[in-house]
């Protein structure tokens, strides 16, 4: 059992098949906005139809705990994987927005499987920071893989072909997602509810960090440049943003990995809390306008940061699975919120105000995850 445990392989094919089956889901963030009225899709349902996924994982993560548990991990991955590239291959057929959403919600049911089950797969790993490093940067480097491709894609092929075509060359998914071993497949039963309840602590900084970064920077990016550069132009501002923005994707492939076999090293929890201590450093240098080295600290470290918190959330859990899929799902909300709050804030004369108060209450949040807060009130109390 221990060299099983020891077989990298293993996590890596479950991220392999969850790399091929994003294309399709990648490939249609640059394309839809401005392909929208071709395919028959109005300009309000964009975004609805690119967050849709987001939502609908926050209840379909809870569900997928029973599933593996009952069904076991492979089975579940091999069903998501084929309900992705189906979704895929969708896209080229989608003619009305009953279909579109169809294939959104599909998409976002076989992401949170296969999500889940790349996680289960890498915590079961002996050395488990590198195995949840190495799967977070391998299954990012799918999306990356289709936005470079999309491009060439647009100028040569019609819609529809495109969209069959990248659900062919996702195939691959369906070997990896067959070759996964069932050893430990079967995970424990859950009793009880296991849909969203309030959040730990860890689960509250998950939410803070994914609405601050996934959601609220990715969107106000460029506007931050406009705020604190007063000779760059809107133009330059959008390609600088989407510049640091691709910065991010390679953090995620590259950085991940390697913040994984520290974690390792200096131990997972360590690792934890020195990435959330250089992200909120980096927040900081960015609503105070060192933009450029604030969006660099900012993505590199939190490359690590997100790779390794499934790891502490499992730590010492009864159903470390079932914890994962509570970590997750606070993720998912966090990122979508945020999302929403970007879109707002874009227009607002008071965001790094915003940015401030959000920054204090991470900061909190990490005090009172390092017993600060707790140690300093009974010392107060006993005094």
């Amino acid at each position: 059992m221990e060299e099983k445990r020891n077989r990298l392989k293993t996590p890596l094919y479950a991220s392999l098949s969850l790399a091929f089956a994003s294309f399709g889901d990648a490939f249609l963030y640059p394309f839809l906005p401005v392909n929208s009225i071709s395919v028959g899709v109005p300009v309000v349902w964009i975004g609805i139809l690119l967050s849709v996924n987001r939502f609908v994982r926050i209840i379909s993560n809870s569900w997928m705990v029973h599933l593996f548990s009952k069904y076991g991990l492979r089975f579940i991955t091999i069903i998501a994987v084929l309900l992705a590239i189906t979704s895929t291959a969708g896209y080229a057929f989608a003619n009305t927005i009953f279909l579109w959403l169809i294939f959104r919600i599909a998409w976002g049911v076989s992401f949170s499987a296969m999500r889940i089950s790349t996680l289960g797969y890498a915590l079961q790993h002996s050395r488990q920071g590198f195995s949840l490093g190495l799967t977070r940067g391998v299954q990012e480097s799918g999306p990356m893989i289709a936005l470079l491709l999309a491009p060439v894609l647009l100028t040569n092929l019609s819609t529809s072909t495109i969209f069959l075509l990248l659900a062919t060359i996702s195939l691959p998914a369906v070997y990896f997602a067959w070759a996964l071993p069932t050893f430990e497949d079967k995970t424990p039963s859950v009793s009880g509810k296991t849909f969203l309840q309030f959040p730990s602590v860890l689960n509250m900084i998950t939410f803070a960090t994914a609405f601050l970064i996934d959601g609220i920077i990715i969107v106000v990016l460029g506007i931050l440049f406009l705020h604190h550069k007063e000779s760059i132009t809107v133009v330059s501002a959008t390609t600088v943003a989407a510049l640091y923005l691709g910065y991010r994707r390679v953090c995620l492939v590259l950085f991940s990995p390697a913040g994984g076999w520290m974690a390792d090293k200096v131990g997972i929890s360590t690792m934890f809390n020195a990435s959330l201590a250089f992200v909120i450093a980096g927040l900081v240098m960015l609503s105070f306008g060192w933009i450029e080295a604030g969006a660099i600290i900012i993505f590199t470290f939190y490359s690590i940061h997100a790779a390794i918190t499934p790891g502490n959330a499992s730590y010492q859990q009864s159903h470390p699975l079932s914890a994962v899929s509570a970590n997750v799902t606070w993720r998912d909300i966090g990122a979508a919120v945020g999302t929403l709050a970007g879109g707002v804030l874009i227009t607002s004369d008071h965001l790094t105000t915003i940015l401030i108060i959000a920054i204090f209450s991470l900061v909190l949040l990490l005090l009172i995850h390092l017993g600060t807060v707790q140690k300093s009130l009974k010392l107060l109390l006993w005094k």
